[in-house]
């Protein structure tokens, strides 16, 4: 048997290995700015030697898989699936296929389109350049461009390869309902009523609670995920203007269990991570990447990836910000208001893979993405709130949050009394690696693997922590039922966030009365050492204070060699700057210069243009002169075939061949459509017959008996429009007016007139045009009446029935038989009336082809027996009165000047026309008593600035007819 070899032959190169330790943790306190607790290292280091001797040698494989915090399955150890079987609804596809198929509009400030390819993974991140190969991992496939929102598609893909899925719902311990809240609420945040927010859910509430599943607990064995906060689901009140949608306030709903990435203080709700950039294809390459977090040489003391929030209330980002752009060095700052970095994951990643420290305050909410994609690189999470992760993700992370994270009250940051380079600075590098190893062994607890791993590579990911995590709820819940227990605390709001936090910050500040009573007791139990052990510990100690006092005088050595360059390049700097301020002038000259030039271009190029208009001008002039000149003289040679006798029988013979002429024309319009009398039952269906008889036949000629192109043409669908209306006379009588309509647009240029009303022809669409709808104004109006016209828009009105309305055509019909009758005033005729389109249209081609209009010679009219018969017209000197017509709606004002045994018809229609109403609808009120279309302001005894009101009836009514 070999004697054994005395503990000192191990001490001695241990120790120098050690010095070898010591030096190099000097060279990282001078990387970090701190001087390193070496005593506390060392104790650790000695007593792990001693420990060591009474341990056995680990288990290589063992070790490596309890450290990375993930355990594979041996094939002797896999469970079935007895009380894990999970029952998914085949809900409609309105609940979720229909709701991303508009990928566009799920989101309003950018599409979601790119992230929804690979199941809701997003798309692959290329490893093409070394930059990308160096930050992840390489050749794996497994890297993606991930949107937080997506964490609902990205669980039901996983729940679809789930291994104890089932299709038999006795089976089932819980039911997973795969609807998209997040996107049905987040589609309808902006510019949508309360209405159309909750409209999908309370459909889906109705869905599931007439399902038999539902009735089994009435939903509380039932779950969903949303990869939106909880608080856009809990919306108070029905107000527009509130925010999110009442989805957890529904009964059914309120008894479901939901998986957010954020949750309230409601205890329904449970946290799970946001979905990272990582999802491996077995645990080997999980186990492969947290050697690589582990490794990595990281530069900077703490990093910040965010933007500032100077609108927010308490927000302590600018003081992080600000301190973060202040350390020289010791902290790097990703700022997402700058370009896409913070949208790349490689840039990502590569920020938290090269810190110790990753800073997590809040944003818009308690949690962030960042905090996840900070443990996935391994970095530590530093926290200003317990509800960013200590009071949230309680499945994943692990209770004591001193193991993987650092804790700094907000109030710290508020006041200014905490100095964040200086806080972390003082932690030791044994803490350090301790917490980083605590967090790589999360980092299988917070990603989502792909579907479908099974056996020995399979990882206990999120997805199904969450699912284990829902089945023993759920079990929890029954037997509660089963016992008859109180259920309403596990639904109610009891979550505290601000006792939480007052804890922590006890915590912080320093142990109390009965911990500091506890610590003097330990402190009272002192330990004897041996001599023996107390030679080795002084020979210990005094090593150490040699290599400390040898890398002291280095650091001497090397301070004035540093001062010099730090002098060098701050005169460096300030020539830098003066550089820089010289060429800023040099620009803002050259700036200047192109602006003088730009202005003497342009001011060069208005010149040209205005000579260039007025040499136009000047030709345009030289023409006109001319053609005055031709026309003086022409109108001098027909003044002298005009005088004397020879030249009025010139003149008489130059009538007579145009009137020839225009007989000749309108026969020609004739021939094209001709109109002619038919018998038929004019008397009943004539509404305003010529006084007296008519040229046209002893009997009085209605619309019913001349037709166009054997159309006839009625009055009647135009004065009262029902359901019963015959729709084939309707397009007649639309098509009869298109045949008027080009007529007169025809005769109007052979007769040299221009009507009042222009045309715009289309058949039986035609319309005619109105450029002053209105009654004559007051005297005060005049000068913006003449500005109006001059500027005003004409209005259309049609002249057929087919989606009109029936006081515009009527109106139309109007107008059309004023350009008639204008035409018959120009050859001497007076209008048969003022709606017999046809027979005015009938009477002015035959006055044209009668011999009286070729010599020149108006046609005889039975004036005495039309002035007997029908209502004297409005004389020039009959006293005229102003109205005010006011609405009750709005108070507006409108004046009229009408005669004093004028009609108030013509009010009434101008009115209307005017404010685009339906005659039907408006009535009109003088004094509490409603007016009649027939009274006149002499009847009512109404004098000037009397006001009618306007009452416009709400339901609706039949068209106007007076």
């Amino acid at each position: 048997m070999m004697k054994p070899v005395p503990r000192l032959w191990v001490v001695i190169p241990v120790t120098f290995v050690f010095c070898l330790f010591v030096l190099f943790q000097l060279q990282i306190s001078n990387l970090f700015g701190k001087n390193l607790q070496i005593t506390h290292q060392v104790n650790n280091f000695f007593i792990s030697i001693a420990s060591s001797s009474h341990q056995q040698t680990p288990n290589p494989t063992r070790f490596a898989n309890e450290s990375d915090g993930n355990r594979a399955k041996q094939p002797e150890e896999e469970e079935t699936c007895a009380g894990r079987y999970i029952y998914m609804h085949n809900i409609p596809s309105i609940f979720n296929d229909d709701i991303i198929q508009d990928c566009k509009t799920l989101i309003k400030w950018f599409t979601m389109c790119p992230f929804m390819v690979n199941s809701g993974l997003g798309s692959q991140v290329s490893l093409s350049d070394n930059k990308t190969a160096r930050v992840l991992t390489s050749k794996t496939g497994s890297w993606y461009a991930t949107n937080q929102f997506l964490l609902a598609v990205i669980f039901r893909e996983r729940m679809k390869h789930y291994e104890c899925l089932t299709n038999d719902s006795s089976l089932a311990s819980a039911f997973y309902v795969p609807y998209y809240a997040g996107f049905d609420v987040s589609r309808h945040l902006w510019g949508y009523n309360t209405t159309v927010r909750d409209e999908l859910g309370i459909k889906l509430a109705k869905w599931l609670r007439e399902r038999p599943e539902w009735r089994k607990m009435n939903g509380r064995d039932h779950f969903f995920v949303t990869g939106r906060i909880g608080w856009d689901f809990r919306r108070g009140l029905d107000d527009d203007s509130a925010w999110g949608s009442k989805l957890m306030l529904l009964p059914e709903f309120s008894n479901m269990t939901m998986l957010s990435i954020e949750t309230t203080a409601w205890t329904n709700e449970f946290a799970v991570p946001y979905p990272t950039y990582f999802h491996p294809k077995s645990l080997s390459e999980v186990r492969r990447w947290q050697r690589k977090v582990k490794s990595v040489k990281r530069r900077y003391l703490y990093s910040f990836v965010g933007a500032p929030r100077p609108n927010m209330d308490g927000s302590i980002r600018g003081e992080i910000i600000k301190q973060c752009l202040a350390s020289h060095g010791r902290c790097k700052f990703l700022d997402c208001n700058k370009g896409q970095d913070c949208d790349n994951p490689v840039k990502v990643m590569e920020v938290f893979q090269r810190s110790v420290f990753c800073l997590q305050p809040r944003g818009d909410s308690y949690t962030r993405r960042s905090i996840f994609d900070s443990i996935l690189a391994g970095c530590i999470p530093v926290f200003f709130h317990p509800g960013s992760g200590y009071n949230q993700y309680m499945w994943y992370f692990p209770k004591d949050y001193k193991k993987y994270s650092v804790y700094i009250p907000e109030k710290g940051m508020k006041d200014g009394t905490v100095s964040l380079r200086s806080l972390l600075g003082r932690i030791d590098w044994g803490s350090i690696v301790r917490m980083r190893n605590e967090v790589v062994k999360i980092i299988p607890k917070i990603i989502y693997t792909k579907p479908g791993l099974v056996g020995p590579e399979k990882i206990e990911d999120a997805f199904e922590i969450a699912v284990d995590r829902v089945i023993e709820r759920v079990a929890m819940v029954k037997r509660m039922m089963e016992e008859g227990k109180y259920l309403q605390s596990e639904y109610s709001q009891t979550r505290d966030l601000k006792k939480l936090e007052q804890l922590l910050m006890e915590r912080e500040t320093g142990p109390s009365s009965s911990e500091k009573l506890r610590r003097g007791d330990r402190e009272e139990d002192v330990k004897v050492i041996e001599w023996e052990e107390f030679d080795h510990e002084l020979t210990r100690l005094w090593s150490l204070s040699s290599a400390l006092k040898l890398a002291t005088e280095k650091k001497l050595s090397l301070q004035p060699k540093l001062e010099s360059l730090i002098q060098v390049s701050a005169d460096s700097l300030r020539r830098a700057n003066e550089l820089e301020e010289m060429r800023q002038r040099l620009e803002a000259r050259k700036l200047l210069v192109e602006k003088t030039s730009a202005a003497c271009k342009v001011t060069e190029q208005d010149v040209k243009v205005k000579e260039d208009s007025l040499s136009a001008e000047v030709r345009s002039l030289l023409v006109g002169g001319t053609t005055l000149s031709i026309a003086k003289s022409k109108l001098q040679e027909s003044n002298c075939q005009l005088e004397g006798e020879s030249g009025y029988t010139h003149l008489k013979i130059v009538t007579s061949k145009l009137r020839k002429r225009h007989q000749y024309m309108v026969s020609q319009v004739s021939f094209i459509y001709p109109l002619k009398i038919e018998a038929g039952p004019s008397q009943d269906q004539e509404l305003e017959s010529l006084p007296g008889g008519s040229r046209l036949g002893t009997k009085p000629v209605s619309q019913g008996s001349v037709r166009i192109l054997g159309l006839p043409f009625s009055m009647a669908p135009f004065t009262k429009m029902s359901f019963f209306t015959d729709k084939k006379e309707v397009q007649k009588s639309a098509t009869a007016l298109g045949y008027v309509a080009h007529a007169v647009s025809l005769l109007a240029p052979y007769l040299g007139v221009p009507i009042r009303y222009p045309l715009r022809l289309g058949g039986s669409k035609t319309y005619i045009r109105d450029y002053a709808p209105y009654i004559e104004p007051s005297s005060s109006d005049m000068s913006a009446i003449s500005t109006l016209s001059q500027n005003y828009k004409f209005v259309e009105f049609p002249l057929f029935l087919d989606g009109q309305d029936t006081t515009r055509a009527a109106y139309a019909v109007f107008l059309l038989n004023k350009n008639i009758e204008q035409l018959l005033n120009f050859v001497g005729v007076n209008s048969l009336g003022p709606r017999q389109v046809l027979a005015n249209l009938k009477e002015l081609i035959r006055i044209i082809h009668s011999d009286s209009f070729e010599t020149n010679k108006s046609p005889p009219l039975d004036q005495k027996k039309n002035e007997q018969k029908s209502p004297p017209p409005e004389s020039s000197s009959q006293k005229k009165i102003m109205i005010k017509v006011k609405s009750q709606q709005d108070g507006g004002e409108d004046l009229y000047k009408i005669g004093e045994n004028a009609p108030l018809k013509k009010l009434m229609t101008a009115y209307c026309v005017k404010k685009n109403l339906d005659r039907s609808t408006v009535r009109f009120i003088f004094k509490k008593k409603g007016l009649k279309p027939r009274h006149t302001p002499s009847q009512l005894k109404m004098e000037d600035n009397d006001i009618i009101d306007i009452v416009t009836e709400q339901g609706g009514g039949g068209p106007y007819t007076a």
